[in-house]
């Protein structure tokens, strides 16, 4: 994805991708927020449904609602979408050094965007989506249990399925919430949770700009799409980087004392937290309004 749109953005200047995946086209939940989807500068025609309503519930007992303004993103469609519009190499295994990208005895020089994913440590947490037929209901619901440390679960209705799925750092199948519904598919995969790691003009999880808790990279990619190639990176991708360090610590707190801080959902319990611009930048989330 972070390559692809990288791609589209200097679509004038006919880029080359090299992508190691055979297929263009990663199912993924796609949560994100509109300003995040305006930044990406893609038709709405890839907006599978907008949602203003998500409900919290921990433990199956505490009830907590958020008024905010996201959307889902059919990123699988927009995959497909954008690899027919550039040209792509597929499967390869490219390798980058300064300006060059070394592939298949031959050198390509220019300006590189590394978008070639996370490498190094991390702490990875897995997870399992099922979708399932249309279930009638209008808000995403997001399960939070105290047997599932630093992670969740999630029910997303859209109108063609039901998003169902889990995160966790043991079994996610254990969590997958109960929905009477047909199955349509499976998918899954990791998600890793760093802190970021400075490489000039990158994009996606090559730079570790991720949302540690949901694991969304589509934010970081948004934002640092605006300034690719620019003078402006430096600066974005530090004020990017303090957020993410932030969500990164305060993450770690939580998995610390998973069990204490849901206690905390007493106090959040009926409550409606307003969160638009905190739906990206999560540390903002410890304030709510009633």
């Amino acid at each position: 994805m972070a390559g692809l749109l990288a791609g589209y953005k200097f679509r004038d200047y006919n880029p080359l991708i090299f992508d190691r995946r055979r297929t263009p086209g990663k199912k993924c939940t796609g949560i994100i927020s509109y300003s995040t989807f305006l930044n990406l500068g893609v038709s709405k025609e890839f907006v599978d449904r907008y949602f203003k309503d998500i409900e919290i519930i921990i433990n199956n007992k505490y009830h907590v609602y958020i008024k905010t303004n996201v959307l889902r993103l059919n990123r699988e469609k927009l995959e497909i979408w954008l690899s027919n519009e550039l040209t792509v190499k597929r499967p390869v295994n490219a390798s980058i050094n300064g300006n060059i990208v070394y592939y298949n005895n031959e050198k390509f020089t220019g300006d590189i965007i590394d978008a070639s994913g996370w490498k190094g440590k991390a702490k990875w947490i897995r997870a399992i989506e099922y979708e399932l037929s249309p279930i009638n209901e209008e808000k995403i619901t997001v399960y939070i249990d105290n047997n599932n440390p630093g992670g969740f679960s999630w029910i997303v209705p859209l109108p063609e399925k039901t998003l169902v799925g889990s995160i966790s750092y043991s079994d996610p199948l254990r969590y997958i919430p109960k929905v009477n519904s047909k199955v349509l598919g499976i998918h899954g995969g990791a998600i890793p949770r760093v802190k970021p790691k400075f490489s000039k003009n990158a994009i996606g999880d090559s730079t570790g700009l991720i949302k540690t808790f949901t694991g969304g990279g589509i934010f970081g990619i948004s934002e640092i799409l605006q300034v690719l190639l620019t003078d402006k990176y430096d600066e974005k991708f530090k004020k990017l980087s303090k957020e993410v360090s932030r969500q990164y610590h305060l993450t770690s707190l939580l998995e610390k004392s998973w069990r204490i801080s849901l206690n905390m959902g007493l106090f959040y319990n009926e409550k409606t937290i307003y969160a638009d611009k905190e739906f990206d930048f999560h540390s903002l989330l410890f304030r709510f309004s009633n």
